[in-house]
């Protein structure tokens, strides 16, 4: 159970992906097949950090400081970067709050950060990247006119985990580990809970060493329906739950510039229609405590879906 400890972790793991035939073995290439966007949510006292945007065609509207992904750059490098170039504020990330695909083939990764130097950008700094960047009361009425609505929802995900952690309960944290793939996939982690609280997970009969997980391609369909999909071909029919992220995988290099997540779905009963290709795993220990604190709290990082 090493390499679940390092998911549950948010650690590095060398699981395979592709030992399953329902893997996708298309190579993504950043720029290329796919747009891997990233932004930053900053908060402090109820208030988000927005910039004034300077291109033409959206000039003077706002937004969250958002980019895209430059080859052979990593998702948190990215982040930081545009907070930067458009906020003119150095940030530390976090927590990533979101991963955010779409049937276009684009995926953006939205990040909680707080600001630990530089200076808000003003007009007088304006540039090709923003006009300048203000504080701005979370509520529709004292939002200024938005680029897109769409920031809302991450605006909202991002005020529920900055609660959650004065709270306390702070969720699950999430950060992306570096480790490369070629292609983009899901990695579902499927945990049953008995009467007894006893944890096991779905595993692959695998010829390989290390235990491996039913992995399904990420960002051609809606997520949920491609995870259920996978495991019906597992021989598993009833509901599920996706609770969320568990870790996200990227390397950002031209010849590994893929990405797999690791999504918690809670099973809800072991029976299986066939067994050919799964089994059950005990989950015992230091593992089976952290999946029980993650399971009765909540995942601090959602998979959204867009069309």
């Amino acid at each position: 159970m090493e390499e679940l400890k390092n998911l549950v972790m948010a650690m590095p793991t060398s699981l395979p992906v592709q030992d399953d035939p329902r893997a996708q073995k298309t190579e993504i290439r950043q720029s290329h097949n796919v747009c891997y966007v990233a932004s930053t949510i900053v908060m402090e006292d109820d208030k988000v950090l927005l910039i004034q945007e300077a291109d033409p065609s959206i000039k003077g509207l706002w937004y969250l400081p958002a980019g895209l992904v430059d080859p052979n750059e990593t998702i948190a490098t990215a982040a930081k970067r545009e907070a930067q170039e458009e906020a003119g504020v150095d940030v530390e990330l976090d927590a990533l709050i979101a991963v955010e695909c779409s049937s276009s083939k684009w995926v953006r990764f939205t990040f909680t950060g707080h600001i630990v130097g530089g200076a808000l950008k003003t007009l007088d700094k304006a540039d090709k990247e923003s006009l300048q960047a203000q504080w701005f009361t979370f509520d529709e009425q004292h939002l200024p006119q938005l680029r897109g609505d769409d920031i809302l929802r991450l605006i909202q995900l991002a005020s529920q985990w900055y609660a959650g952690c004065r709270s306390g309960c702070a969720p699950h944290r999430t950060l992306p580990v570096h480790t490369g793939h070629t292609s983009s996939s899901i990695r579902i982690i499927g945990v049953y809970r008995d009467e007894r609280s006893r944890l096991s997970v779905l595993t692959l009969k695998s010829a390989f060493k290390s235990t491996s997980y039913p992995v399904c391609f990420f960002g051609q369909k809606y997520p949920e329906m491609a995870v259920a999909e996978t495991l019906k071909s597992c021989g598993y029919h009833g509901p599920l739950n996706v609770k969320g992220v568990l870790s996200v995988e990227h390397l950002g290099s031209n010849s590994l510039d893929g990405l797999c997540l690791s999504l918690l779905v809670v099973i809800a009963t072991k029976k299986l229609k066939f067994s050919s290709d799964c089994k059950w795993t005990p989950v015992e220990g230091e593992v089976a405590d952290r999946l029980h604190s993650i399971l009765a709290s909540e995942l601090g990082c959602t998979l959204l879906w867009t069309e």
